[in-house]
């Protein structure tokens, strides 16, 4: 009998990191409104502040159509061709809530292993049962929800291992920028203000919204402030969002928010951690504290924002590293050749460190912080 195949890998992307397509069934001229590079129609990207997993415009059908190239073509490659044929891209409608992408992820895990089973059987081997999970960014979020609030007891029967890269367990302040004046660099790709508007009706923006201790504090007193209640935000966004969607739905979109976050942040249990591997960015200028002028409407002040070299442009540390987290043996080293936040899966260091681990067989020893 041939040897075993291994495990299938599962790549995840970020947010922004899928291609978004009208699939409008009377339309023979099939539309792309999203690439992340050429195209960023955001006017036709809103969801429906009544249901926010159907769009805005009765017209259209938006679902993910592929993964950026230009961000991913180069780690799907990598893992494909030196840790396992066997790697397959999930794709997902980032605008949406990250508890339905990691529902339809849980679908296409199984989807997986049921092909590579096909394959196995007709050449004579014997199938894996167990797939590894890769994700950047917000594509982390949506495995450990899956592994964690999906698979819960059953996830060693599916998990073989798990890496994520830059992943804001603890959210990043720029998301809450995203829906003030509108992001300069969202998640590590240059932004339009046209994205503040569109970002005001996606779940998955506001479940990126920082939930450390102190992400957000009184410029004054130096007492935090809750992202989750709409009391702390500028004056001048609760009425625009209360003119045009009406009063409970910003509270609302917190409040699931403040649920999503309130699960994803927690650890992994100890066997499950053994499994995991968080890759994440240091030394370069991060936003880690936001100062709100009370006074002046609850003002949010990212001109004089707290910042250090603490994180990868975009997700701080504080966020980016669990219970499990295994660093680099150099960090400097590490961001430096892996750039910004949005690019960290392009470079040969990054795919090198995650090839490792993958074709290790011995699972990860936990890092345990000194701090």
């Amino acid at each position: 009998m041939a040897e075993n195949y291994p495990n299938p890998i599962i790549f995840v992307h970020g947010i922004q990191g899928a291609w978004l397509k009208n699939h409008y069934p009377v339309n023979y001229q099939d539309e792309i409104y999203w690439t992340g590079i050429m195209k960023r129609e955001f006017e036709n990207l809103q969801l429906s502040v009544v249901d926010s997993t159907i769009d805005r415009d009765f017209d259209k059908f938006i679902f993910a159509h592929q993964a950026v190239p230009f961000v991913y073509e180069s780690i799907v490659n990598e893992l494909r061709q030196e840790a396992s044929k066997y790697t397959y891209a999930f794709t997902y409608d980032w605008r949406k809530d990250n508890r339905l992408s990691a529902n339809m992820l849980a679908t296409f895990v199984d989807l997986i292993l049921k092909k590579v089973a096909v394959h196995a059987k007709q050449e004579g081997c014997t199938a894996p049962k167990k797939v590894a999970l890769v994700g950047h960014s917000m594509g982390g979020l949506v495995i450990k929800w899956y592994v964690t609030q999906i698979l819960k007891n059953k996830a060693l029967d599916v998990v073989d291992k798990i890496i994520t890269i830059a992943t804001p367990y603890r959210g990043s302040l720029k998301a809450v920028e995203a829906l003030l004046p509108g992001a300069r660099n969202f998640f590590g790709l240059e932004s339009q203000k046209a994205m503040r508007t569109v970002s005001r009706t996606l779940p998955g923006v506001y479940q990126l919204l920082p939930s450390w201790q102190g992400a957000v504090v009184d410029g004054k007193t130096k007492e935090p402030l809750s992202i989750f209640d709409r009391k702390n935000w500028q004056d001048n966004l609760l009425k625009k969002m209360d003119q045009d969607y009406g009063r409970a739905f910003f509270q609302a979109m917190l409040d699931d928010a403040r649920e999503f976050t309130d699960a994803v942040k927690e650890d992994y249990s100890a066997e499950i951690a053994r499994r995991v591997v968080c890759a994440y960015g240091t030394g370069s200028t991060t936003w880690k504290q936001a100062l709100v002028t009370k006074a002046d409407g609850n003002w949010y002040d990212f001109e004089h924002v707290v910042e250090d070299d603490n994180g990868d442009g975009t997700v701080h540390t504080v966020s980016s590293r669990v219970q499990a987290a295994k660093e680099f043996k150099d960090e400097k080293q590490m961001i430096e050749l892996g750039g910004q936040h949005a690019q960290m899966p392009n470079h040969g260091v990054v795919q090198d460190f995650i090839v490792q681990i993958l074709t290790k067989n011995e699972y990860i020893v936990p890092f345990k912080s000194t701090k």
